[in-house]
């Protein structure tokens, strides 16, 4: 059985003032460190959509990952350290400009490590 250790609504786009998901950190997480998605009551989360300020380390599936239906996705100011997939930005919205993208994010290793959850 998988499992999450987080799954939390991303925040504005760009806004840095007001995030409810700040500084985490996920560790040996079985399944996904964390899962985006939009806030229902963010009336531009539809256009844009961002986390930020993330640490995620030996995570057994994705250090961070969000699917969801928006023009623009963006993870930012993250660590991702040894998960089996760092992270997964995809954007589902139907139009002809969507992007996805990852700034100021550090990677590092990806191999396998004994002490991880399997």
């Amino acid at each position: 059985m998988d499992t999450v250790g987080f799954s939390v609504p991303g925040h504005e786009c760009g806004d840095y003032t007001n995030i409810v998901f700040k500084d985490n950190v996920a560790h040996s997480i079985s399944g996904n460190g964390a899962t985006i998605y939009r806030d229902p009551s963010s009336p531009t989360q539809r256009q844009c959509l961002e986390a930020s300020f993330f640490v995620a380390y030996k995570c057994n599936l994705v250090g961070i990952v969000s699917n969801q239906a928006t023009d623009n996705l963006i993870f930012s100011n993250m660590v991702l350290i040894d998960n089996r997939f760092s992270a997964i930005p995809m954007v589902g919205a139907e139009g002809e400009k969507q992007s996805a993208i990852m700034r100021n994010i550090k990677f590092y290793g990806e191999t396998e490590a004994r002490d991880c959850v399997s």
